[in-house]
């Protein structure tokens, strides 16, 4: 759906520029002061440069997020102003630097038109997405008096899920089932409400407590504002906003860059899984991703053809001593998937998952949905960011490292994030890479 919201937009700008242009001509005849109209073909350059800037700047934003569309219509103006600000700035650069010859005027009226097209549309969005699918979740604990549910459902654009259980068990049982994104607690005693916010820090998910009393015993948190009410806000670490964008922006730029040089290699490589074995080229698994939602992860196929319907006569043959599985000659594997095992040349067509936004180029390996939903207490803090290609785990021996280490790896990595830390993790994964260490 997020993806259909954006590739609407898109369409709404080159309309825009359409009917400017079209305006402009109907004005250049009423007014003579206008210059000739430059063909609207010669456009293309700006499109070009308007077009990535402005849809960069949109996902950054989160213009085209469901939590957006829905969420309050001021948040959703200033994403939208925003990101225009962004495009016409590219504009002007692209201007600046080619001192290419394009009517000023039309620029100044796509702008305007399409900022208003565009409110036109987020206003048609917006009805269209509470219609189909809701708002982003919120699971609203305690709440007795329905006062909380209320404020989170009209103030801050969230579909509720409510829970009158505040057993953390409970919670626990929900919250391995994925698609909450955070946890409202409201009209509950402390203690109470204090066992919710360590579940909460366990899994890396926000918790917002309902201000109806002043003393609260946890790690700081910050207030927001609901509606009439305010709510303390508890997430252990919140990353810098700046760096998550250029976090963002650097994962699409290599991943279509790598994509593209790749392509060569992709396909030989597609070629000898094809001629080597029976069955697709690519092998897509339901993969646990960002706050344990699935989403279809590719890699090329390196085993025979059924192979998941084997899994269950080899369970007892599990290496791991968690709920995952690994096994160090798995009987399953073709000779050819061997090979790209161990080199992780199986792994390049999660380029496409970096592309789409599912992964990131550094972030914890994403495990199957059974295995996701199975890990329990801070190990599922790993899902409080993208999963991605490479990580600490990946580096330091992959499947020769425990299961318990494993996790702690990539609890290091969540909790101390950093665009730095990003950059030695990559530094260290093509030495990795090459001496094949850990690979299965």
């Amino acid at each position: 759906m997020e993806r259909s919201i954006l590739l609407q937009d898109v369409v709404v700008l080159l309309a825009s520029l359409v009917l400017a242009h079209g305006l402009r001509d109907v004005l250049q005849h009423a007014i003579p002061v206008f210059k000739p109209a430059v063909p609207l073909e010669s456009y293309g350059p700006l499109i070009l440069a308007f077009l990535p800037t402005w849809v960069w700047c949109a996902e950054r934003l989160e213009l085209n997020r469901v939590r957006t569309i829905t969420g309050p219509v001021v948040d959703l103006v200033r994403a939208l102003v925003w990101t225009q600000a962004w495009g016409t700035l590219a504009i002007a650069l692209l201007l600046t630097l080619t001192q290419t010859l394009l009517n000023r005027s039309l620029l100044s009226l796509f702008l305007l038109v399409s900022t208003l097209l565009l409110m036109v549309a987020k206003a048609a969005q917006r009805r269209w997405v509470i219609r189909e699918r809701g708002e982003a979740l919120a699971l609203v604990i305690g709440d007795p008096t329905g006062d909380g549910a209320h404020e989170v459902s009209a103030y801050r654009g969230r579909a509720v899920e409510r829970m009158p259980s505040a057993d953390a068990d409970d919670l626990r049982a929900r919250l391995r089932r994925g698609g909450v994104d955070e946890v409202v607690v409201a009209g509950m005693e402390l203690e109470e409400a204090q066992r919710i916010v360590g579940v909460c820090d366990e899994v890396g998910l926000a918790a917002l407590l309902r201000l109806d009393h002043g003393d609260v015993g946890h790690f700081p948190p910050r207030v927001e504002v609901v509606g009439p009410s305010l709510y303390l806000n508890f997430v252990r670490r919140d990353p810098d906003p700046t760096s998550l964008v250029i976090k963002g922006f650097v994962d699409r730029v290599v991943s279509v860059v790598f994509f593209l040089a790749c392509l060569p290699l992709m396909g030989l490589v597609a070629l000898l899984v094809k001629i080597t074995s029976k069955g697709p080229v690519l092998f897509v698994q339901e993969r646990g991703g960002l706050n344990g939602r699935a989403f279809r992860m590719l890699k090329f196929r390196t085993m025979r053809a059924g192979a998941e319907a084997e899994r269950a006569a080899l369970l007892a043959a599990n290496e791991m001593d968690g709920p995952v599985f690994k096994i160090a000659e798995d009987p399953r594997i073709t000779p050819v998937g061997r090979f790209l095992r161990r080199t992780s040349l199986d792994e390049l067509p999660q380029l496409v998952n970096v592309m789409l936004g599912h992964m990131s180029i550094v972030g914890p390996r994403p495990l199957p949905l059974d295995e996701t939903q199975n890990l329990t207490g801070p190990h599922r803090r790993r899902l409080s960011v993208k999963p991605g290609l490479t990580c600490l785990w990946q580096v330091k021996g992959r499947n020769t490292v425990p299961f318990r280490e494993w996790m702690a790896l990539d609890l290091e990595y969540v909790d101390n994030w950093s665009l730095g830390l990003d950059l030695i993790i990559v530094l260290r994964t093509l030495p990795a890479l090459l001496s094949g260490r850990g690979a299965r």
